[in-house]
């Protein structure tokens, strides 16, 4: 029989409790906030750029920004198993794995979705899903390698809580 890699975990008994794993706020800010929000600001642009008038859907109608909603919430699925599995110690060797076990499960569910149910294009979404595929290796790219740098990584998330914010206020003022 074939032998199984044993892994060894050491809990450093003398430490402080904290409620969130070390680094959880590098990963949360330089790795996960940046990719959403690029996906989130690309998915209006497209959105926007796809329903016709591009003005009107991009400042006067928030329809592209909860679209784009879905797909962000589509995207951070696997990355939000692989921050959970990752901060945890018991399972940390094995975030990666389960990282890309979800994202080729809902790659094939949009395989599927496009081969079983041709006609099922709900507002036009599906096409920004099959667009996600590559925002998932993206960002597995980005949480294996550590992230982007902090003078890269702020910008973007300023922009992506800027649209979220004007996405959610649009329909009041305007």
């Amino acid at each position: 029989m074939a032998k199984k890699k044993q892994y060894t975990i050491r809990i450093e008994r003398d430490v402080e409790d904290h409620i969130l794993p070390k680094g959880f706020f590098n990963i949360l800010v330089n790795r996960f906030l940046p990719v959403i929000s690029l996906t989130y600001i690309g998915s209006i642009i497209g959105v926007a750029g796809n329903r016709g008038d591009f003005i009107h859907y991009m400042f006067k109608d928030n329809t592209a920004y909860i679209m784009s909603l879905f797909v962000v919430i589509w995207v951070s699925v696997p990355a939000i198993i692989w921050m959970i599995l990752y901060g945890n110690p018991l399972f940390k060797h094995v975030a990666d794995i389960w990282y890309k076990i979800l994202a080729a499960l809902m790659v094939i569910t949009i395989a599927v979705s496009y081969l079983l149910f041709p006609e099922g294009d709900i507002y036009g979404l599906r096409l920004y899903f099959v667009a996600s595929i590559p925002v998932l290796l993206l960002t597995y790219i980005l949480f294996v390698k550590g992230g982007l740098p902090s003078i890269a990584a702020y910008p973007l998330n300023a922009l992506g809580v800027c649209a979220f914010l004007y996405g959610a206020v649009i329909n009041v003022f305007f």
